[in-house]
């Protein structure tokens, strides 16, 4: 019997989200007849079976299953046709485990989803040792930015009659005609019973059921359908029927191809030593095609120690951004090692998305776009090595294969406590006074332009010499001052 030590329970949620998902706790409506069995692992959205990494049982379960199949099921996408077509549990496994292998919660993963999407297996293919890697190349996170969840439920599993809402997610989500959900839970599994050999009733077929909870080694796991036929004899004698079919993350050779029945009477007669969930949870994706994204390359030798603010202004000069947003991917966290995981390298290309305040940069005629990147030491290692070694602006509004980029121009040491990196999207008009340069070339006369002033008092000016008469000795000046420095500065 594989036995898991590790604590992979869907809990509370860490604060990995940009915008905080509605999280609900009510039961679904039954609105049809629900047949007898359902079993979504025959849907073409469910991905093939995983073999988990180290302790990654609920990002396993939460990304690689249920969020792999409920994004293929929205797309109506074939699951196994692609590596496209599924999403790295180690992706949000490594961000969230402290580079070690300390097994995570479901939730972690999945506010990973909601705040820069989940990277594609096609991109980051399932290693064959827990590395604790994380990705670079801005691409690879575009590409993640696509995929998002929108929300995600609890769904209470409390008492019998919570039973039909569950069912009927699992058999269509609510809705009439739709494809049925699946969802996690969690439970102990160190030293759980298993009956590889049922041969009671049943529609689905399978030959495995849990006899016995388990009561240590918390693990997370999928249900992916059930069945109402599924007989189980209690410890006191009676006879139950009705099983969930659970997908493990062993494998194919686990349990009847990774599968077992899981029967309802567990979730009703569990003790404090066999804890298990009071409830599973569901998650709601969605597609986008994304606004604004900023790339942003840093190098650092101990990545908890940064992370990352994205801000944008209406004010070319402002030393601050307006409007701010704090990314919630390497958001310090990750461990004391190199940005690209222990043994990897230190510098890393992210994606990070902007998208989600786009709407205040509609407002903004010519946006000033900013990048704070917070370095505190954190952990038993401080950095010796932190640098920006790159920051643009990708701007898709208008078009996803012709965006607009700014770039910035430097980079350099990153200093401790917040640094402050700005792009102006109009760059400014570059002039001279000095009676050498601010004389054309070509033409011998004044080059007439604009300059803009600011006061002590944070005020601003605008001023355009011209009428040039060298022999007089007189020049012409124009001015405009506006005490909120903002009108007739173009």
């Amino acid at each position: 019997m594989k036995k898991l030590l590790i604590v992979c329970t869907v809990l509370m949620p860490l604060a990995l989200h940009a915008q905080v998902p509605v999280i609900k706790k009510a039961p679904m409506a039954v609105t049809s007849e629900l047949p007898s069995s359902v079993d979504n692992t025959l849907n073409k959205y469910f991905p093939p079976l995983i073999d988990q990494k180290g302790g990654s049982c609920a990002q396993a379960s939460a990304i690689g299953y249920m969020y792999t199949y409920e994004m293929n099921r929205l797309l109506d996408r074939d699951a196994s046709a692609s590596a496209a077509n599924r999403f790295s549990y180690q992706y949000t496994y490594n961000f969230v485990n402290e580079g070690h292998d300390n097994g995570s919660f479901g939730w972690d993963g999945l506010g990973l989803a909601t705040a820069n999407g989940v990277i594609t297996e096609e991109d980051w293919p399932a290693s064959g040792a827990t590395s604790f890697k994380w990705a670079t190349g801005y691409e690879k996170y575009l590409t993640a930015i696509h995929y998002r969840a929108k929300s995600f439920e609890m769904i209470p599993l409390e008492k019998w009659d919570d039973l039909a809402a569950i069912k009927q997610f699992l058999f269509n989500r609510g809705v009439e005609g739709s494809a049925g959900g699946v969802v996690v839970f969690s439970t102990y599994a160190g030293d759980w019973g298993m009956d590889k050999s049922y041969a009671g009733p049943s529609e689905t077929g399978y030959k495995c059921i849990q006899t016995k909870l388990g009561t240590d080694g918390g693990h997370a796991l999928t249900i992916a359908g059930y069945d109402d036929l599924v007989e189980f004899t209690t410890p006191s004698g009676e006879v139950t029927r009705g099983a969930f079919i659970v997908v493990n993350t062993w494998g194919a050779y686990a349990h009847d191809n990774g599968r077992f029945y899981l029967p309802y009477w567990f979730f009703f007669n569990y003790t404090k030593e066999t804890k298990m969930s009071d409830y599973v949870t569901s998650v709601e994706p969605y597609y986008q095609e994304p606004k604004i994204v900023f790339k942003v390359g840093v190098e650092c030798d101990s990545r908890d120690d940064l992370s990352f603010q994205l801000g944008v202004s209406d004010n070319p000069s402002d030393k601050v951004p307006r409007h701010k947003m704090q990314v919630r991917i390497a958001d310090h966290q990750g461990g004391d090692h190199p940005m690209q995981g222990a043994w990897w390298p230190n510098d890393i290309e992210f994606g990070f998305d902007f998208s989600s305040v786009a709407h205040l940069v509609d407002e903004i005629e010519n946006p000033n776009y900013f990048l704070i990147v917070a370095r505190y030491a954190r952990g038993n290692k401080e950095a010796s090595v932190a640098r920006l070694t790159g920051f643009s602006v990708y701007d898709y509004r208008e078009s996803m294969t012709n965006p607009k980029v700014f770039e910035y121009d430097g980079g350099g040491d990153l200093e401790k406590g917040l640094n402050y990196y700005s792009i102006y999207t109009v760059p400014p008009v570059k002039t001279s006074y000095s009676p050498v340069e601010w004389i054309s070339a070509q033409t011998s006369q004044p080059v007439s332009a604009p300059l803009v002033v600011r006061t002590a008092s944070g005020k601003y000016a605008k001023v355009r010499f011209s009428e040039y008469d060298r022999s007089a000795g007189t020049i012409r000046i124009k001015y405009v001052y506006n005490p909120e420095g903002r009108r007739n500065l173009k």
